[in-house]
């Protein structure tokens, strides 16, 4: 259709600027994108001002004041916000506090852009990760991860040991001001304490149990493919048998044998070998074909034979013959004979 018109031009898909944001910011960063997306996307639907209504949580990743602010004091310099992190102070109980309002405000209002916020979620997503993968013994998940981004890498390792230890204990006696900003995860519709074990596996379901801060691929070089045993109806076929060890056919195993037979000598050789002859073989009971008929299919002289049909490939020892019959798609059991095809097209 276009070898001699030129195709039109097609628009460039338009690039979300916030997903693009938090594609370089996981790219800058080290950590997964999938991870970054779908905590934007469980936090804030993707929206740079998303606000909540019982914290100060706000922006794309809803970070609160404080989580921020110390994100900018640390990792400001950094990123290009030396500015912004030297205005930063900490008080004696460990409160950050910006001593002029107008930049704090400023400062507090970088989560509204998705590109800072994306680096500082990126950086945040590492630093629990190195303190989870220190404090558990293993690499942290992906459900893991954001249940830091969401009690912190403290309140995560706490959370994650109840709910293997005392999974049915509530988690609200333990995290009372997480519960207070969020009762939907921590107590059911009926006003119920949710229990350790429940809150996590709340908040990890929508991230799954993939670790999320490396680039690792789903299965090694040097290690054999398992592949799963729950594949749909397309690929049933090509993975496993339900139990048949065997070839699909005897049929079909006896004549590989015999082109592999074949192949001892010279190849090509017998190349007939893999071709079943359509016609029985003398010893069949089947009654002779009319002359007309075996006239009407003989093959010219220079047109080589094909092997003889395996008896247990044939429909019935008493069939007629194919010439003898209106030449149809499935008419018998058996495949259609070509010549006697190509004669009755003619003939028609």
């Amino acid at each position: 259709m276009f070898l001699f018109t030129t195709p039109p031009a097609r628009e460039p898909a338009p690039v979300n600027p916030v997903v693009d944001a938090i594609r370089q910011g996981a790219e800058k960063t080290g950590t997964g994108f999938d991870y970054l997306l779908a905590t934007a996307q469980k936090e804030s639907a993707l929206d740079p001002k998303a606000r909540a209504r019982s914290s100060s949580a706000s922006g794309l990743f809803q970070f609160i004041e404080q989580t921020w602010l110390g994100l900018v004091r640390t990792e400001g310099p950094k990123l290009g916000l030396g500015d912004e992190a030297n205005a930063i102070a900490a008080k004696s109980d460990g409160t950050l506090v910006v001593d002029d309002p107008r930049r704090r405000r400023e400062i507090l209002a970088l989560r509204h852009d998705p590109q800072v916020a994306s680096l500082m979620a990126g950086t945040f997503t590492q630093r629990n990760r190195d303190l989870l993968a220190a404090e558990l013994g293993r690499e942290p998940t992906s459900g893991d991860l954001y249940v830091a981004h969401f009690l912190g890498a403290r309140g995560a390792v706490d959370l994650i040991r109840q709910a293997q230890t005392a999974p049915r204990r509530p988690a609200a006696a333990e995290f009372p001001d997480a519960a207070a900003a969020n009762r939907p995860i921590f107590f059911d519709r009926k006003g119920r304490a949710r229990g350790a074990g429940e809150v996590y596996a709340l908040l990890a379901a929508s991230h799954g149990t993939q670790a999320a801060a490396s680039a690792a691929p789903a299965f090694a070089p040097d290690q054999p493919v398992a592949f799963a045993r729950s594949d749909g109806p397309a690929l049933h076929g090509l993975f496993r048998t339900d139990g048949r060890r065997g070839p699909i056919s005897e049929e079909v195993a006896s004549l590989w044998r015999a082109g592999n037979a074949a192949d001892a000598g010279t190849r090509g050789a017998a190349p007939e070998a893999f071709f079943p002859r359509s016609t029985p073989p003398p010893d069949d009971p089947e009654p002779a074909e009319p002359a007309a008929a075996t006239a009407a299919v003989a093959p010219s002289a220079d047109v080589p034979l094909p092997p003889r049909r395996p008896a247990s490939l044939a429909a019935s020892a008493v069939a007629p013959p194919l010439a003898a019959q209106p030449i149809r798609l499935g008419a018998i059991g058996r495949p259609l004979d070509l010549l006697a095809f190509m004669s009755w097209r003619r003939r028609a």
